[in-house]
């Protein structure tokens, strides 16, 4: 299943496996000696119809048959097997991909038997590889009630995410991150720094990036890969925690955040709002040679290296009567920080 794992429907298929192996419809017998022979609970245009139904090639039909069987004679002898045709149906095709077909199946099968779990995996699995992700969920969350479990709460989880129903995916998400088995999962909090980044809540995306930090901290034993995603995320997270702090003057606090941010990964827009916070703390000196710091590392943007340089110029001249002469030795400073930092980290 696209997207949602099958985990929960394997496991109710194995079930179902052992309940309906070796169901066999069969006349009895004649014995060895000659005796009157056993009458069955049923006739012959009963047994007519339900060979005709479990038989019939054509899954579209079969499905009408099992059904007309099931309302003609709802006490029948042969139910069992009727009940077993029908899931055998199902399970057919979902087997042969036939999506259009299980969920009309499964969805009728599910009126005579409401809350069916295996009836209800074969919905969800239909309605997700038809992108009606609506009742896909809706199954799924069905399914939780009775038969909950970390797996099932994740592919809820991603059938809203496809839905976009935003409501819904942080009612998830906040019930997984209360489950131990996605205490690392950093992943999962940092869908929702980004997205409150593009919205321009940098409150909230100020919350889940402290989130996030306490998910990379039990990251366990990290492959190569791993650890530059963790050291890309804890950058963006503490940048966003920086300017969250910056934004209510809170600037020392906010510096605090930002060496974090370049302790996980150097970058030159660090420096630059660490040279702001500096500036409204009135710590100018210390200002001019972060604002040098940031020139000389660049940014990702190519902007903030003439940007640095034009504001540590104007500070500089500001306090050596117009001049920038002497300048180069902020410069020579900023490198020599920039060196230590370096081998500190």
């Amino acid at each position: 299943m696209k997207g949602i794992s099958k985990l929960f429907l394997m496991v109710m298929l194995a079930v179902a496996t052992g309940l309906y192996a070796g169901i066999v419809i069969a006349r009895a017998e004649e014995p060895a000696q000659a005796q009157e022979p056993e009458e069955t609970p049923y006739d012959d245009v009963e047994y007519g119809a339900y060979e005709a139904a479990t038989k019939e090639p054509d899954l579209e039909k079969r499905g009408t048959l099992l059904l007309q069987f099931i309302e003609k004679y709802p006490k029948s002898a042969l139910m069992p097997h009727i009940v077993a045709g029908y899931d055998g149906l199902l399970q057919e095709c979902s087997t042969t991909k036939n999506y259009n077909l299980l969920e009309a199946h499964a969805e009728k099968w599910l009126k005579l038997h409401p809350n069916d779990v295996r009836t209800l995996a074969f919905i969800a699995e239909a309605t997700n590889n038809l992108q009606k992700y609506e009742r896909c969920v809706e199954c799924m969350e069905e399914i939780y009630k009775m038969q909950p479990s970390p797996t099932l709460a994740k592919d809820i989880y991603g059938g809203y995410q496809k839905t976009k129903n935003l409501a819904k995916q942080i009612e998830w998400a906040e019930r997984l991150f209360k489950m131990p088995e996605f205490d690392s999962d950093f992943a999962l909090r940092y869908e929702f720094v980004t997205r409150y980044i593009g919205s321009n809540n940098i409150p909230k995306a100020a919350e889940y990036a402290q989130l996030t930090l306490k998910a990379t901290d039990h990251v366990k034993n990290p492959d190569a890969k791993t650890q530059e995603q963790l050291r890309a995320v804890r950058r963006a997270c503490y940048h966003v925690i920086g300017t969250n702090l910056m934004e209510k003057d809170k600037y020392a606090d906010a510096i605090a955040a930002y060496q974090m941010a370049l302790k996980a990964e150097r970058y030159g827009e660090g420096y630059y709002y660490i040279a702001q916070c500096q500036e409204n703390l009135e710590q100018v000196d210390n200002a001019i040679v972060t604002y040098a710091k940031a020139e000389t590392v660049g940014g990702e943007s190519p902007e903030l290296a003439p940007k640095a340089k034009a504001r540590l110029e104007q500070l500089y001249k500001a306090l050596h009567n117009n001049t920038t002469i002497g300048i180069d030795k902020a410069y020579r400073k900023a490198k020599e920080e920039l060196a230590l930092e370096k081998e500190g980290r």
